[in-house]
């Protein structure tokens, strides 16, 4: 969706709203290596969120249960990041704002 909305800014005619509209930090949820990270790498988006794979958790929670005999929890959360890492972020946001101070 990230990538569809700037495609529509792209397409702007007016370039001070296309420019402006483009200047607007993209994210994505896509963290696939191949797509949504392929895209941060492009310049594309910004950012995007990684989320990681719930195969060895629910194996790691059938096990124990099989084990034990006791039903896993009813809800088991994984933890998503950010790509690039937050400080990375921070650290390009600080740059980018010291950059646009000296103009």
């Amino acid at each position: 969706m990230a990538l569809g909305a700037r495609k529509a800014f792209q397409e702007i005619h007016d370039s001070v709203q296309r420019d402006r509209w483009l200047a607007i930090p993209f994210l994505g949820i896509d963290g696939m290596p191949k797509t949504g990270q392929a895209d941060v790498r492009r310049g594309l988006l910004v950012a995007t969120i990684v989320v990681p794979t719930n195969t060895g958790t629910g194996i790691e929670l059938l096990a124990r249960a099989l084990n034990s005999g006791m039903n896993p929890p009813e809800k088991t959360l994984t933890t998503a990041q950010s790509f690039p890492c937050i400080e990375e972020l921070a650290r390009k946001g600080a740059q980018k704002a010291r950059g646009a101070a000296a103009h």
